[in-house]
C-alpha cells in the first residue's frame, strides 16, 4: 500500500508544479498549486483531478459537485467552501489574489466577498468616477480641485470640465493656448506664426530667421549673426570673405 502511495505521489509530482514554486508573480501557498497556465494558484486537488484529462472531460473532487475540466483545472465549485472555482470571483477570505487596488481603486484595503461569491467593493476607497478628486486624478466629475482653464494652459478661465478618465475636458475652454497656431495671450509667436520680423525688432542684416520655442516665445537663436546676436538698433550683421560679424550701424 505504501509503495502504491509513493508511486501516485511521484506521478502527481511529475504532472503538477510544486506549490513552493513561483506562479508568475505569485508564490503558491500550502495546499495550492500553480495551474497549467502558470499565472494563477489553484487548490491542488482541483488541478490533480484534471492532470490526465482533456478540457471538457468530467472530473470529480471529494466534497464538491461533479464538474468538467477547463484549462487543466476541475471547475467543481460550491460557494462557501472557501476556495475560488468556477464562476466565483471570491469565496470567503479567498480573493483569488485580488485587492481593491487591482480592481482599479487607489488603496488596496477594503475588498469583501458577498454571499454569492462576488466582489463587494463598497468599502474600497478612491477610484475614477466616485466624484472625488484623488489618486493621480486631475479631476473627478464636478470636482475640479479648484482648477480652471488656466491650469490647462488656456488664456481664459471659464469652461473647464472633467472627462470619463478623470482628465481635463478643455473643449469649452477659450482664449487660445500655446500650440494652437494662433498668437494670443502673451505669446510672441506660435509654431511657425511669428508676431514680428527681425527688422521690426531692430536686427539688421541678420543671417538667421525667426524661430519659436515651445512656450510661444522667440527663440534666443532668432536673428543671430554667426558670431552671435548683434545689439538691436545700434549694430548690424555684415559678412565678408573672412566671415560675419556685428558692426555699428
Amino acid at each position: 500500500m505504501k509503495q502504491a502511495l509513493v508511486v501516485l505521489a511521484l506521478i502527481a509530482g511529475g504532472c503538477v508544479k510544486s506549490n513552493a514554486q513561483q506562479c508568475g508573480e505569485l508564490t503558491c501557498p500550502t495546499g495550492t498549486t500553480c495551474g497549467p497556465t502558470g499565472d494563477r494558484c489553484y487548490d491542488t486537488d482541483l488541478v490533480e483531478a484534471c492532470s490526465a484529462r482533456a478540457d471538457g472531460e468530467a472530473c470529480e473532487v471529494p466534497g464538491l459537485p461533479p464538474s468538467v475540466c477547463a484549462a487543466g483545472v476541475c471547475q467543481a465549485s460550491r460557494c462557501g467552501d472557501g476556495r475560488v472555482t468556477g464562476s466565483e470571483a471570491c469565496d470567503g477570505t479567498d480573493f483569488d489574489g485580488r485587492n481593491c487596488m487591482t480592481l482599479n481603486f487607489y488603496e488596496a484595503e477594503g475588498l469583501r466577498c458577498t454571499e454569492s461569491c462576488q466582489y463587494d467593493t463598497s468599502a474600497c476607497r478612491g477610484t475614477c468616477g466616485d466624484g472625488i478628486k484623488n489618486g493621480n486624478e486631475k479631476c473627478d466629475g464636478a470636482d475640479l480641485g479648484g482648477a480652471t482653464c488656466f491650469d490647462a494652459q488656456f488664456y481664459s478661465a471659464p469652461g473647464l470640465a472633467c472627462n470619463s478618465t478623470c482628465g481635463y475636458d478643455t473643449t469649452q475652454c477659450g482664449g487660445g493656448h500655446c500650440g494652437d497656431g494662433i498668437i494670443n495671450g502673451l505669446e510672441q509667436c506660435d509654431g511657425t506664426i511669428m508676431g514680428s520680423t527681425c527688422a521690426e525688432l531692430g536686427y539688421a542684416g541678420a543671417l538667421s530667421g525667426m524661430s519659436c520655442t515651445g512656450t510661444c516665445q522667440y527663440a534666443s537663436t532668432s536673428c543671430s549673426c554667426s558670431a552671435g546676436r548683434c545689439t538691436p538698433g545700434t549694430q548690424r550683421c555684415e559678412c565678408t570673405k573672412f566671415g560675419c560679424g556685428c558692426v555699428a550701424n
